[in-house]
């Protein structure tokens, strides 16, 4: 459990130092099927995690907010939302943040909230 918790805390970091470039600059903004907002932001920093976890637990599946899903009957996989509050994060507020999740045979079993 240390070992996921120790590289989930990577992954936080890693993805800040994506999403901080991007931070009250200008940028443009899509409208997902959902009418809610996507950046360049949510997409670099959820592809940054993605390559990440793949390189370090090949086997472990992914469900991202921004790319779907992949190899979800893994026992191990981790749920991504690069960005949670992207208003807030496109209008310059603090009120943001990246969410890291780990499923162990479909129950949670860590997350974390940067």
């Amino acid at each position: 459990m240390t070992e996921f918790k120790k590289f989930a805390h990577f992954l936080a970091m890693e993805s800040a130092k994506v999403i901080q470039q991007y931070f009250r600059a200008p940028l443009s903004i899509s409208t997902k099927a959902d009418e809610s907002p996507v950046t360049v932001a949510d997409k670099k920093a959820e592809e940054l995690m993605w390559e990440l976890i793949m390189k370090e637990f090949p086997i472990h599946g992914i469900i991202g907010e921004e790319f779907g899903s992949y190899n979800t009957d893994a026992e191990y996989v981790w749920v991504l939302d690069p960005i949670d509050g992207t208003k807030n994060f496109v209008c310059g507020g603090w009120m943001f943040g990246t969410l890291i999740g780990l499923l162990k045979n479909e129950e949670p079993i860590l997350d974390i909230r940067s």
